[in-house]
């Protein structure tokens, strides 16, 4: 009987004991905010020669873009973005509401989120005098909901990855740590990094 009530006292004391280890780990919200200046910003289907419409395409030497920029610009036309007359394209009403004249293109989603933190556990690394604890965290990321003209296979074939047009979580293994100095969640690792949006390759 003794021994019954010590073993339960160890359980009870082991318990304790992991709770407090899992409670000195970063919360979810503190992750979120660590990552949130790496997930945030547009994905857009870039290029130089999308920063003003309406744009006409000529043969040689002009003042108009290059024929050979014709296949990006009919696969915007089959998305429904642009239109065409003769070798002349403008903005349709979709295209002007995806257009961002900044982003010379066309966005398509807003941003990444966070879809699932996996798991977290400390990291054993050394991280620098001025982090004061640091965590490797599994984390599964995807790009926010996506525009139904980016999934069109016209814009598909215009992705060297087709990962750039996707929502499929993808995981990420992250190293986030508490700095001595005002005890805050930083990201601290220089090797994260998410693709996003795609570059259209300009002919001149």
């Amino acid at each position: 009987m003794q021994i019954r009530k010590v073993a339960q006292a160890v359980l009870v004391v082991g318990g304790a004991w992991m709770l407090v280890a899992c409670a000195g780990g970063p919360s979810e919200a503190e992750i979120q905010a660590a990552l949130q200046p790496k997930l945030g910003g547009a994905s857009c289907v870039r290029a130089p020669m999308f920063k003003a419409f309406p744009v006409t395409l000529e043969k040689g030497f002009g003042s108009g873009m290059s024929m050979g920029n014709e296949p990006a610009f009919d696969a915007l036309v089959a998305a429904g973005l642009l239109a065409k007359s003769g070798k002349t394209y403008s903005l349709t009403d979709p295209g002007q509401a995806a257009y961002v004249q900044q982003e010379s293109g066309f966005c398509y989603a807003q941003g990444y989120e966070i879809a699932k933190i996996k798991d977290t556990s400390e990291n054993v690394e050394q991280m620098g005098p001025a982090v004061d604890k640091s965590w490797v965290v599994t984390v599964d990321i995807r790009q926010k909901s996506v525009a139904a003209w980016a999934k069109t296979p016209a814009v598909q074939k215009l992705a060297r990855n087709p990962e750039t047009l996707s929502e499929k979580p993808k995981s990420y293994r992250v190293v986030v740590g508490r700095l001595k100095a005002d005890n805050t969640l930083q990201l601290i690792d220089p090797r994260f990094s998410i693709m996003r949006g795609l570059s259209v390759s300009q002919a001149f």
